[in-house]
């Protein structure tokens, strides 16, 4: 029987005046959509798309889109409705107050929601039209990237844009809401009495929703690819791209929820579901014992094909849909084999007959050039495996005074080996292709991201040969450290995504929240972190090699959670980090007590691989620390050890070496937040662990003169604390010395043990 799939996609840059235009929504559903021809599983499954772009996306037409177009799924069918635009608030009727505390709806903007006459789409009545399509009950997924806390701000440059439109005062009649009155009281009487960190509203229809911010957060745009993108869709879909078949909905928010809040500040994606399991399900359905041979996304082999394109000459079977990276100081780089070679064969390099690299790469295609065999036969196919990733170098836009930006330069052009130019950091002048930015301005250095000017590190002060050096040295590290976290499985890894499970335990639970946030508690009088311990299981029937990083905040990398950096996991085996000791989960002393910051986060990255590599060098430690020295390279030139050592592949040699081996290697991560709070009456221990990358001194913004704690905090609390602070510090420390002596830390800390 066929299996249907029914798909409502909608993304909206031209709106009617005065909602301010975006950029990226109609880029994001074009993504979604070429993903969904390109990936969606042909066999067995049946592909409904109903796209609505701008002046196509009225209100109407969404209402009808759900109605008409969604509502044919029946009970062995999926519905996927993915909004890309503008989110705010509404004024609610009074009838409505029982759900609006705040008395304002949630909404979508439509094309012609503020004009005369029309109306936003409020997640009531989403919610509506949600329990409408889940009566035959198919599975349901919906997607928004948008926000809704109505200031209708934009960033501080204003540059990027954020996708939230000013919230609508305007009295709306309660008769122009498509729900009665007794379907607000049903829906009040079916929300959970937990909170609801993305406050939209929806019935109980079997559902998992994943939405691209906080309520109170903001949803920005992000420059991807040379085009503009909403951050959110953006990595979503990396994500998607670079799965070897079906993610969980859990593994796939793990990995696009640590790459946006390491790439976009103050924005942490949500994922909600009516049914808690339904997150280890795969990506648009399916049970996940039939992820593999039954998903509806459709797995890749290991290999590519290589053969003679009427149109585009040589190619791959792999384009943009299956991962494969635009080419831009580097390129992706191939082995090419027999094309009745045995997959054990084709890990073998030293038996491959010819190299290519890939030229160009479009949606479903890539042209390559290949090498090593003279007069091809254009009726001859032979399969390819990837044998390196191409790693370009982050783009910095250097603004600001003259004197600065010139020895900053300078600096940049010597900052690589043999005073070459730097290896992981160059120049640019667009904003589509910036990373980061480096602002020379009152004689001091500062680095930002193009998306606001929050500080990533400390400023550096004056303008000389040693300050410009240690401020690109910064922005290294910063690189290496972004780079470990874009780390993603290569578009022909044969690994499963889950072939070894990372569980998180606590007071021996198993943690399945796909967001982890562990809170300190109090307990006699005193705040105690929490602990946790991490198991890795291997799922296959091969050894694999695995190594756990843990990236803290401030960019230092980590990788003592095993032994030696990493370890081999037999068929089904079972191995806890730290031999099953406690991991503590700390707050730095110097952050909680000096800067109020009370929250801090780790991102763990876990590496898979059928071959042995030394992850102890991606190590480093916090910035303003000094570097450790670097080992010697250990193992082949792929992707994973050209990152470890960033030793650059561009040329492609006649014959790889005898004993070279083509690592099939896959990656995953979580984020884990820990919150300290902030009213405790208890000083730090001298000894006590720390965790998390600490740093000596507060960061102050150049434009605000605040601290990142202050900025987050209001007012009267800052002040509250400064001024207490005097008398408390008093207190404490005589508390702090007359304990110093008989207090030692229980458990072992990230930090304290990782680092």
């Amino acid at each position: 029987m066929t299996r249907n799939i029914y798909a409502l996609l909608v993304g909206i840059d031209e709106y009617v005046s005065p909602v301010s235009a975006l950029q990226g929504c109609v880029n994001d559903i074009m993504a979604v959509q070429e993903y969904l021809q390109g990936r969606v599983a042909t066999d067995g499954h049946q592909l409904h798309l109903r796209t609505l772009l701008n002046q196509n996306a009225t209100r109407q037409a969404i209402i009808d889109g759900f109605r008409q177009h969604l509502c044919q799924a029946s009970s062995e069918d999926v519905v996927f409705f993915y909004f890309a635009g503008h989110g705010s608030q509404e004024e609610a009727p009074e009838e409505f107050w029982i759900l609006e505390p705040d008395q304002l709806d949630e909404t979508i903007v439509c094309f012609d929601s503020r004009s005369p006459g029309g109306w936003d789409l409020a997640d009531k009545e989403l919610a509506k039209l949600i329990a409408e399509v889940a009566a035959k009950n198919p599975h349901i997924t919906m997607i928004m990237d948008c926000c809704h806390s109505g200031s209708g701000t934009r960033d501080l440059d204003g540059e990027i844009a954020v996708r939230q439109a000013q919230s609508d005062r305007r009295k709306r009649p309660l008769d122009s809401f498509i729900n009665s009155i007794a379907e607000v009281n049903q829906l009040a009487a079916s929300q959970s009495r937990e909170e609801n960190l993305s406050r939209w509203k929806f019935l109980q229809g079997k559902h998992i929703f994943l939405s691209a911010c906080l309520n109170t957060e903001l949803a920005k745009e992000y420059n991807g690819d040379g085009q503009r993108r909403g951050a959110f869709s953006y990595f979503l879909l990396d994500t998607l791209k670079k799965a070897n078949g079906n993610l969980s909905y859990r593994d796939l928010f793990k990995r696009t929820n640590a790459l946006v809040r390491s790439k976009v500040t103050a924005q942490s994606p949500q994922i909600q579901a009516t049914v808690l399991g339904d997150l280890d399900q795969p990506f648009l359905g399916g049970a996940i014992s039939e992820a593999l041979s039954q998903g509806l996304i459709a797995p890749r082999t290991p290999y590519f094909t290589v053969y003679d394109h009427k149109d585009h000459g040589w190619v791959i079977d792999g384009g943009a849909v299956h991962g494969i990276p635009q080419p831009v100081d580097e390129t992706t780089l191939l082995a090419l084999f027999p094309f009745e070679s045995s997959a054990e064969q084709l890990r073998q390099l030293s038996g491959a007959i010819a190299q290519a690299k890939v030229l160009q790469v479009l949606p479903q295609v890539s042209k390559i050039h290949i090498s090593g065999i003279e007069n091809l036969n254009p009726d001859t196919t032979f399969k390819a495996v990837v044998t390196s990733l191409p790693l370009p170098p982050k783009g910095v836009l250097i603004t600001g005074e003259e004197a600065g930006v010139q020895l900053a330069r300078t600096a940049l052009l010597q900052a690589g080996p043999q005073s070459q130019p730097s290896l992981y950091i160059r120049e640019v002048t667009t904003l589509e292709e910036t990373e980061f930015q480096l602002v020379a301005r009152d004689g001091k250095y500062f680095i930002t991201r193009p998306a606001d000017d929050r500080l990533l590190v400390a400023q550096i002060q004056d303008y000389t040969t040693a300050t410009a050096l240690q401020v690109i040295q910064r922005l290294e590290h910063i690189a290496r450290w972004t780079n470990i976290v874009e780390l993603s499985s290569p578009a022909s890894s044969r690994i499963r995504p889950n072939a070894v499970q990372m569980v998180i335990e606590q007071n021996g639970q198993e943690l399945q929240d796909v967001q982890l946030r562990l809170e300190y508690r109090q307990e006699n009088n005193k705040w105690n972190p929490p602990s946790l311990r991490i198991k890795l299981k291997n799922t296959t029937h091969e050894p694999l090699y695995c190594s756990v990083l843990d990236l803290t905040d401030r960019y230092a990398v980590s990788a003592d959670l095993f032994d030696g950096g990493g370890l081999w996991l037999q068929p089904g085996q079972e191995a806890w980090a730290l031999g099953g000791d406690s991991i503590s989960a700390t707050v730095p002393e110097k952050l909680w007590w000096e800067q109020g910051i009370t929250e801090v986060k780790d991102i763990l990255k876990l590496i898979v691989s059928t071959a042995e590599f030394d992850a102890t060098l991606l190590e480093q430690s916090e910035l303003d620390l000094p570097s450790r020295s670097v080992s010697t390279l250990r193992g082949g030139k792929g992707t994973l050890n050209r990152l470890m050592n960033r030793i650059p592949s561009r040329d492609i040699t006649a014959k790889p070496q005898e004993e070279e081996l083509c690592d099939d290697w896959v990656s995953s991560q979580m984020t884990i937040t820990t919150v300290r709070p902030q009213q405790t009456t208890l000083a730090p221990t001298p000894d006590a662990s720390i965790s998390l990358a600490a740093v000596a001194t507060p960061i102050v913004n150049p434009t605000t003169n605040t601290t990142p704690a202050q900025a987050t905090k209001p007012k009267w609390l800052i002040d509250m604390v400064i001024g207490g602070l005097a008398v408390f510090a008093m207190i404490g420390l005589l508390f702090w010395q007359h304990k110093s002596n008989d207090t030692q830390p229980s458990n072992q800390s990230f930090q304290s043990r990782v680092r």
